[in-house]
């Protein structure tokens, strides 16, 4: 499992200048943040602390990835990306933004720093601003492609991704066109998997006004296929009815996931998650719910520390924490060595685990 040389996702802040309806930090209600989400923004000294130099030296990747807010909202973070430097030549930074802040000589001033080592991911989901703001709220086009224009004349590396929505699905070769002549060296296009499998989010903009965000995804229902599917990284919607040969597959590779073992995608990545207040969880489906519960109180509602495997992380609450204990020994902690590993032998694995991870994930695939 967890072992030296790792990747860490770091979360150093929980602003953020876009209001997206589905994201975590999101109220739906006016598209600001939400109410009991605290203000959390590091400074080099408290990155310092929570990262010393023995921890950089051991990481593989530092990835700057906010599940609370976007890491270039905090003003500090081309001065932590130059302590990563100093300190570990070696190690990659990615930084993953919607890109729609800072001026272009910051940007500039981000890639000198940065050089090589550094892949900036930049969210564009729009030929045009209102497309790009369907979902990106708050967000501008133009500046977002200035900004990884400017980067890519650094030796930094861009990179772009689209979410795939209703609203887009029919541009996405054009948004990818869009992105490469400004800069972006490879286009990523993903699909939500939250909400389920509800298809629609409503929502109450900043201006009062209702509005709605609409999937685009795949589903099998009775004898026929509804999907955006991926063909050399262009998506395209087919409906067609399922033949004898197709529905043999189906039930064949079903019949093999039940006996898959169970495996954590980010444990066989040696990635664990780092949460603003320091906490140090799994993955990010961990970090979602422990976080809330932290900060919200519950109305008689299930908590995520009700879990027998969470009321123990509750118990080393504070060894597990990177401002308490340094990390190259909290991922040998027993939680995260011998506890976690084996919570999924049980017949009550965490939630979290049930629903993304091996063969529970997989058994629901299809």
């Amino acid at each position: 499992m967890w072992k030296n040389n790792y990747d860490v996702m770091i979360d150093i802040t929980t602003r953020c200048n876009a209001g997206c309806p589905q994201c975590h930090r999101t109220d739906i209600n006016g598209l600001k943040k939400v109410s009991w989400l605290p203000d959390i923004n590091w400074n080099l000294e408290t990155f310092k602390k929570a990262y010393p130099e023995d921890v950089i030296k051991n990481m593989f990747i530092a990835d700057f990835c906010g599940t609370w807010g976007d890491p270039i909202a905090n003003n500090n973070v081309v001065d932590m990306v130059k302590y990563i430097r100093d300190t570990n030549s070696e190690c990659r930074i990615n930084l993953n933004t919607n890109g729609s802040i800072r001026s272009e000589e910051w940007w500039w001033n981000l890639g000198i720093i940065g050089e090589d080592k550094l892949f900036v991911v930049f969210a564009v989901e729009g030929i045009d601003q209102k497309m790009q703001q369907q979902y990106r709220q708050f967000t501008f086009l133009d500046k977002i492609l200035k900004n990884m224009e400017t980067l890519s004349n650094t030796k930094a590396r861009v990179l772009s991704q689209t979410i795939v929505w209703h609203h887009n699905e029919n541009h996405l070769e054009e948004i990818e066109k869009m992105c490469i002549e400004h800069g972006s060296f490879r286009h990523h296009i993903l699909m939500t998997d939250r909400w389920g499998t509800t298809s629609e989010l409503s929502f109450t903009n900043h201006r009062g006004e209702k509005d709605v965000l609409r999937k685009a995804g795949f589903k099998i229902k009775e004898n026929k296929t509804y999907a955006v599917q991926k063909d050399r990284k262009r998506y395209f919607k087919k409906e067609t009815k399922l033949g004898t040969h197709e529905k043999r597959t189906i039930e064949n590779i079903r019949k093999q996931k039940t006996t898959m073992e169970i495996k954590c995608e980010w444990g066989a990545k040696n990635k664990v998650l780092v949460n603003p207040d320091g906490q140090v969880f799994p993955c990010c489906f961990f970090c979602n719910g422990a976080f809330k519960d932290k900060f919200v109180k519950k109305n008689g509602g299930k908590s995520f520390f009700s879990h027998p495997l969470m009321k123990k992380y509750l118990e080393y609450e504070k060894e597990l924490n990177v401002f308490h204990n340094n990390l190259n020994d909290i991922i040998k902690h027993k939680w995260f060595s011998t506890l976690l590993p084996n919570s999924w032998n049980t017949e009550n694995p965490v939630m979290q685990c049930q629903k993304h991870c091996g063969k529970f994930s997989a058994l629901n695939e299809l």
